[in-house]
């Protein structure tokens, strides 16, 4: 019996593993024959490992007008001698060359995974042609997956996106979280005890963790100037930034020589598999700017660690204030340097959120739910007269 072949087209590798490795696996199971398209990467080779077939594309994030008709070449070129059933394509850049391509190479099944807005808080002609590619996207796919209800209503109301296309699964995220693998077992912890170790870190000290993209918009600038100032304060603590750096969008000098000098500033490479930073960390940072939905976060809940981050779009939907972290009221480090002090020196808050946000995330953002859902997407694509449409809206 033949599968039926889904495309993956994303703007990085390290999403491409980060956000769908585990989602691939699932649709195996379920008949589907995966690949996945994103820019080069070890994590190709990863997700190699697992059976996933993939695909390196040139795709380079700032506007260029040779190197973007290169790219929308090179991926029609390859939909041409490789037809699919469905084309999913997600963030700024690979939606709109992916989208381009499906329709060059006439394969129109196309769903948009709408994961936040690189142009949050733009304005002008910039704010005007994001929103027109935006929609091109929108109006181009047949369905539209926002991974958070607030983006959501704000996409419908700036008529961006027609109401009965795009669509929001449970409580919100692309991904969910897969509880059995961010859980707290012996293993885990193991892996845990394993990196405090390697970094000199001891029992009584306390860290706290950022993992993800390492750029301005990601709010580092903002966490290592707070951490600055509080480990000035605070002799056993510690912060750990783990993963890769974004030269498109780069920290200040200032904060990179902070990073390199500040001895109890740890920076790790980014890797396959992350649950023993979580276990090894007592606090969760995520001082993003914008998000469509923190799926770090809600991972980090699922690991009994508090989480702090901005009160803004996307994170509103990752951290319950008060219930699962503490949301800060405005992009500032100092002020943000005064609540993460709050977590630092009250170990009953950050048992409390710690406890409340893993209960939290268990009942709202299992990844099998989410993954039973998109199923449900993409077999309702392929099979109209048997589809039934049960999204949560």
């Amino acid at each position: 019996m033949r599968k039926n072949k889904i495309c993956i087209v994303i703007g990085s590798a390290m999403n491409l593993n980060s956000l769908y490795k585990d989602q691939f696996k699932y649709l195996m199971k379920n008949g589907y024959e995966v690949t996945g398209v994103a820019p080069s990467g070890e994590e190709h080779n990863w997700l190699q490992k697992d059976g996933v077939k993939t695909k390196v594309i040139h795709l380079k994030r700032p506007p260029s007008i040779f190197n973007d008709l290169f790219s929308v070449f090179q991926l029609s070129y390859f939909f041409i001698f490789n037809r699919f059933d469905i084309i999913s394509v997600s963030t700024p850049k690979a939606s709109l060359v992916g989208t381009l391509a499906a329709k060059i190479s006439l394969q129109n099944n196309i769903i948009y995974t709408l994961r936040g807005r690189a142009y949050e808080g733009a304005t002008g002609f910039k704010k005007k042609f994001y929103e027109f590619i935006e929609k091109f996207v929108c109006n181009n796919a047949k369905k539209v997956f926002c991974i958070s209800h607030e983006l959501r209503k704000d996409i419908i109301k700036k008529g961006i996106c027609e109401e009965d296309k795009i669509f929001t699964i449970g409580s919100g995220s692309s991904n969910g979280v897969d509880l059995c693998k961010f859980s707290r077992d012996k293993n885990t912890l193991e892996k845990g005890n394993q990196i405090r170790a390697k970094y000199n870190i001891g029992k009584d000290d306390l860290l706290i963790l950022y993992s993800g993209r390492i750029r301005k918009d990601k709010g580092i600038n903002e966490l290592v100037d707070a951490f600055n100032e509080l480990c000035q304060k605070h002799p056993n603590v510690y912060l750990l930034i783990q993963g890769k750096y974004d030269y498109f969008d780069p920290l200040s000098p200032e904060v990179i020589k902070i990073i390199k000098e500040n001895p109890r500033i740890i920076e790790a490479g980014w890797e396959k598999d992350i649950e023993g930073y979580y276990a090894a960390s007592n606090i969760f940072a995520f001082p993003s700017h914008r998000e469509g939905f923190g799926n770090v976060a809600i991972e980090a809940s699922a690991m009994g660690l508090p989480v702090i981050g901005f009160d803004v779009i996307g994170c509103r939907e990752s951290i319950k204030n008060e219930v699962s972290g503490i949301l800060v009221s405005e992009i500032n480090a100092q002020v943000f340097a005064k609540k993460l002090e709050e977590l630092i020196l009250n170990p009953n808050l950050r048992n409390r959120l710690g406890t409340q946000g893993k209960e939290w995330v268990y009942n709202s953002f299992d990844s099998k739910m989410i993954w039973k859902h998109l199923l449900n997407i993409y077999d309702g694509m392929l099979d109209k007269e048997n589809y039934a449409f049960r999204a949560n809206r």
